[in-house]
């Protein structure tokens, strides 16, 4: 189930970023939905690009109005964009804030305790000229919070380079997760005894939320 996720997340993430309709449900915060065609959204986009076939005309319909959005590519890969808040802590103070609005995640992992993600894809580019690639190297954000909560909190960040760019990725899961999971005493015990790694804290996690249930 972990390759799955991790395989499921690469391509995704492959697929952002390229401006392409594919099949998607649009369900609306009034209860109804829509079904056609859209781009797949990025945290911050306040608008969704939808039509209802490949010959009808664009429209963007305000983020404000959708809950969740279900994508299929061609691949059959399904994925799922869900509009919630993010909280954070500020690296000084430590105090924690939530987002005035909600943002899109795409959730990878959705049981007692959901998992989404934000992508970054970088600037990186190669000058001819120089003979040098320069830029910034993408990365993927992970946020987690109970199911049935309307937030996310920040986790970890983990390059897509492979570098540790959260350095403090393991002290930081613990801080967030009393927060998330209060009221789980359990599940925060686990995860403060894991030495977590940047490069497998994602599995780590999936797997201490599996054998540790937080209803």
């Amino acid at each position: 189930m972990k390759k799955i996720i991790l395989i499921a997340i690469a391509v995704l993430f492959s697929t952002i970023g390229h401006a392409k309709f594919i099949k998607a449900v649009l369900y609306m915060e009034d209860g109804t939905k829509k079904t056609g065609l859209a781009e797949l959204v990025e945290s911050g986009d306040s608008k969704v690009v939808f039509k209802t076939d490949e010959k009808a005309k664009k429209e963007k319909i305000a983020s404000a109005d959708i809950k969740k959005i279900e994508f299929t590519d061609d691949d059959k890969n399904e994925f799922l964009a869900e509009k919630l808040y993010l909280t954070s802590a500020n690296a000084f103070t430590g105090k924690f804030s939530k987002s005035k609005e909600k943002k899109w995640f795409y959730i990878i992992y959705d049981r007692d305790i959901k998992v989404g993600c934000v992508d970054f894809a970088g600037t990186m580019q190669y000058n001819p000229s120089k003979g040098k690639t320069s830029g910034q190297f993408g990365d993927t954000t992970y946020y987690f919070g109970k199911k049935k909560g309307d937030e996310l909190y920040f986790g970890f960040l983990k390059s897509s380079a492979g570098i540790a760019v959260h350095t403090q990725t393991g002290s930081n899961i613990k801080k967030m997760s009393k927060e998330a999971f209060a009221g789980c005493p359990k599940l925060i015990a686990a995860i403060e005894k894991e030495d977590f790694k940047t490069k497998t804290a994602l599995e780590q996690l999936i797997s201490l939320f599996e054998r540790n249930k937080c209803k």
